[in-house]
């Protein structure tokens, strides 16, 4: 029987996803084909000890419907990384990292328009928080040129927005389907959808040298397969609840790390509308516990 792992493992989990901005500036590989070999060795490790041994049957039988599902999963997942990774270069880390994390934003406005889950007034305005502080971060972050960083910040956004989608088809599916066999279909259809745009838009998947390819090997080890792995373990035994709000420390962490790894301090405005996003965020998340 698996021993419950311990709340304090989250913050763990945290640590290893921030990293994943450090990673992706060190590397100087174009962002769809960063995205793409993160998802194609993310996948390589989900295959041989998670799926294939354990859950096989499952795998053989699962249904056409969800095999859809996961592809569209896995398409909204490249379209998150390809805008999430693109933004890093083109804005700070904290404000790409933010507005990334403000997808329970676009989660609640696609509930409303596809499932008519209306939010409550109060988290209608604990969203409008939120909100407001993306839109600060947006037409303000960078080093004093806002024009300069509003396409990547526009991008994170989008980063937010497509990641909202991989989350409401995730919950949905998972109902039905192990945790391991949807990521690594949904990590596998990213991967052949991010192959396609690479070739579609001329990315050169080659020469790299062994330390890039290091680099993004690093990433989808302790990134995606660790920390998004120990995420999803830390969801079967502690809930959504402390999930939620742990992946908001995200941001933090990442701009810890970007300050001492790459010496990049935020702006005021940005740092400003980082606090406002998730204030609105956690007051969201604990009111729509209690409702």
């Amino acid at each position: 029987m698996l021993k419950t792992p311990p709340q304090s493992f989250v913050m763990a989990a945290v640590l290893f996803t921030s990293a994943s901005s450090i990673f992706i500036r060190l590397s100087i590989m174009p962002p769809l084909v960063i995205a793409f070999y993160r998802m194609a060795i993310s996948t390589a490790f989900m295959a041989t000890p998670f799926v294939f041994h354990k859950n096989r049957q499952q795998l053989r039988g699962i249904s056409r419907r969800d095999l859809l599902l996961c592809g569209l999963s896995g398409l909204a997942l490249a379209a998150h990384f390809g805008t999430w990774i693109a933004s890093l270069s083109m804005t700070t880390v904290m404000a790409s990292t933010v507005l990334v994390a403000s997808s329970p934003i676009f989660v609640a406005i696609f509930n409303a328009l596809l499932f008519r889950k209306k939010p409550g007034k109060i988290l209608l305005l604990c969203l409008g928080i939120a909100f407001t502080g993306a839109i600060i971060i947006t037409t303000g972050a960078g080093n004093g040129d806002s024009l300069a960083t509003l396409p990547g910040n526009l991008l994170a956004l989008a980063g937010a927005a497509t990641v909202s989608v991989y989350l409401i088809i995730g919950q949905e599916v998972r109902k039905r389907v192990e945790t391991s066999v949807y990521a690594f279909l949904v990590y596998g259809a990213s991967a052949v959808a991010l192959l396609i745009f690479c070739i579609l838009f001329a990315q050169p998947l080659a020469p790299y040298s062994i330390g890039q390819f290091g680099i993004v090997a690093a990433m989808a080890v302790v990134c995606s397969v660790g920390g998004h792995t120990l995420y999803n373990m830390l969801l079967k035994f502690h809930g959504a609840f402390l999930v939620s709000l742990a992946s908001l420390c995200e941001p933090l962490f990442a701009s810890i790390l970007a300050a001492v790894i790459l010496s990049e301090i935020p702006q005021m405005q940005t740092v400003f509308g980082g606090m406002v996003v998730i204030v609105g965020l956690v007051i969201y998340i604990v009111k729509n516990r209690q409702e």
